[in-house]
């Protein structure tokens, strides 16, 4: 069945409203009344040539143009944008004479709209722009009716598939076919999930919005239902279930049960248990090139390993298809044979650990969450919570980066305690102490210790998404871990501090007698670190780490030649749990201590 031929619509009643355009037009020659179909604008051309363009998807402009032919009649002239350009549906050729009295739809980019030469009667009818209805493009059915934003939505509802169904605004019976149409949609489709309102009981640990239990999306599993209008397609559509098992599970539209959950606002896949789960975020800050990496990966080994022993509890990966990467790093670092099967690559803000979303209408990269559960054992019975990092880059927190155009250090704001990691091999009063050590992360060159400048950014911008004076402080603990202490150790000897854990429970005494001397020998070094340090928080402690254990050593030849990478045969991480262990006991009072 031909789109144009769609079978006329039942009359809307009188109690909705109505989107009313305009059906008085002058005389002349010839009139062509163009009606935007997505907002009910109407434009009577007389003077021709008339082109109608648009921008386009990609910032390619497309554009078809309206021209006089040699019967008199207004015919197709100059198309540009190709397939971009429909005409009742198909592509047009240049010259095709149009007639009067028929209605042609018109598909230019991202616009629709029906257009009439000489229309007699009451044309264009009343229609309403925010309500389509969805017909069987083959048999002209009748489905029901939608948003724009919500098409994609009832029709997989409705177990069907785009491809299948023609759509066009209550009021008009002329339609679209919604596979052809469907990136214009999908625009309207992002928008309205743009708008969706950022309240709710769970905070999204990719895009950070907030959203009720209801308002998840269910992931598709059928092999048909292979790409999404927002994601695209290479991703499974993510759609509202309105059928379900016997035990609660969401059935999609080809009758396949579904176990995985996405977002309604970025649509990304929620980790396993999501919604059961309690989520702690913990935030891992520190200039470029200071070791975040090393000590993230680490972290995560050492707490798999220390809790059980420490406190009876276990620490598991709670995402393994979304951990992957910080998985594949730390084993790359503990099961690795020689340092040039060690080496770490560096955060950069569009790398691995980064990945671009829709959040608010923009395309925008953020960071990949790290998710890890955190309970007891089988012999106890405490619920378990989740624990979120996030290895964040450096120049995130740089001066002058447009927060709205890169929002990827947000999720300090939402912390539960952040991390704040300092190298003293960038910073020039701790080299000049140490002039005498030999070791190769002292002796590099054109680094710029920017890491004062970063604290100082992070306070600014962290109180301001908080809506807090510049002399308040935030309600989040503050670790300030001070990094690679076996190169320093001749100035402050860290192995000297006493264990914090003490017969299975964390003693907060011993936790701040150690950052007390530490933050002594400190604020005799680099005084502005603690000031500044101690005005983001009221709740800051200083700690001692070393995520390697020892110095490592540039890597001779090959892709990596020059990096410094540690031996995987000295590894000897210090002082890594014990900023977890403060940071947990602070969002999870009760557990260790």
């Amino acid at each position: 069945m031909n789109l144009a031929d769609l079978p006329p619509l039942p009359p809307l009643s009188d109690s909705r409203p109505r989107l009313r355009v305009s059906r008085q037009f002058p005389e002349g020659d010839f009139v062509l009344v163009l009606v935007d179909v997505l907002n009910g604008a109407t434009e009577r051309v007389t003077v021709f040539p008339h082109t109608v363009s648009d921008a386009g998807f990609d910032g390619r402009g497309v554009s078809l143009e309206f021209v006089p032919l040699h019967s008199g009649m207004p015919g197709i002239g100059k198309i540009a944008g190709g397939e971009k350009v429909l005409l009742n549906g198909v592509v047009p050729e240049e010259s095709v004479e149009l007639e009067k009295g028929q209605v042609y739809t018109l598909q230019v980019g991202r616009r629709l709209s029906v257009f009439q030469i000489d229309p007699e009667g009451d044309w264009p009818p009343r229609f309403e722009a925010g309500a389509w209805q969805v017909f069987d493009a083959e048999t002209g059915e009748f489905f029901g009716v939608a948003s724009p934003g919500e098409l994609f939505h009832f029709v997989s509802g409705q177990g069907l598939l785009p491809e299948r169904c023609a759509v066009c605004p209550e009021g008009l019976d002329v339609g679209f076919h919604l596979g052809r149409a469907a990136e214009v949609f999908r625009v309207s489709e992002e928008a309205a999930c743009a708008g969706t309102a950022d309240k709710g009981a769970h905070v999204c640990p990719v895009c950070w919005l907030h959203f009720d239990a209801g308002d998840a999306l269910s992931i598709a599993v059928h092999e048909a239902l292979h790409g999404d209008p927002v994601l695209g397609a290479e991703s499974m559509l993510r759609f509202h279930p309105t059928r379900f098992n016997d035990v609660g599970q969401a059935i999609d539209p080809m009758g396949l049960v579904c176990t995985e959950l996405a977002c309604p606002h970025c649509r990304r896949r929620l980790p396993p248990g999501f919604l059961e789960l309690p989520h702690k975020i913990f935030s891992l800050i520190g200039a470029p090139s200071s070791g975040k990496s090393y000590f993230l990966s680490v972290l995560t080994k050492v707490l798999h390993d220390n809790l059980p022993r420490d406190f009876n509890l276990v620490f598991k990966d709670g995402d393994p298809s979304g951990n992957m990467l910080l998985n594949q790093m730390r084993n790359k670092l503990f099961s690795g044979a020689t340092p040039e099967e060690c080496v770490l690559g560096k955060t950069a803000m569009e790398g691995a650990t980064y990945e671009k979303i829709n959040r608010f209408g923009n395309r925008v990269a953020m960071p990949l969450p790290f998710i890890y559960r955190l309970g007891h054992d089988a012999q106890g019975r405490a619920t378990d919570s989740a624990v979120v990092f996030y290895d964040n880059a450096g120049e995130h927190f740089e001066p002058g980066l447009d927060m709205n155009e890169s929002p990827g250090a947000l999720h300090v704001v939402s912390s539960a305690g952040i991390f704040f990691l300092y190298d003293p091999t960038s910073s020039p009063v701790f080299r000049k102490k140490l002039a005498d050590v030999q070791d190769p992360q002292l002796s590099q060159h054109g680094r710029i210790d920017q890491q004062d400048s970063i604290l100082a950014e992070m306070e600014v911008r962290v109180k301001r998404m908080l809506g807090l004076a510049p002399a308040d402080k935030i309600p989040v603990p503050v670790a300030v871990l001070i990094g690679k202490c076996d190169v320093w150790q001749t100035l402050f000897d860290a192995h000297a501090l006493p264990s914090p854990v003490k017969a299975g429970r964390l003693d907060g005494a011993i936790i701040d007698g150690n950052s007390a001397r530490l933050r002594e020998f400190l604020a005799l070094l680099c005084p502005g670190l603690v000031a500044q340090a101690e005005t983001l928080s009221n709740d800051v402690r200083y700690f001692a780490v070393s995520s390697l254990g020892h110095s490592p050593a540039p890597i001779a030849g090959g892709p990596n030649a020059g990096m410094l990478a540690p031996d995987p045969a000295r590894l000897a991480p210090f002082g890594i749990e014990a900023p977890a262990y403060w940071l947990f006991s602070k969002a999870f009072p009760g557990l260790l201590n």
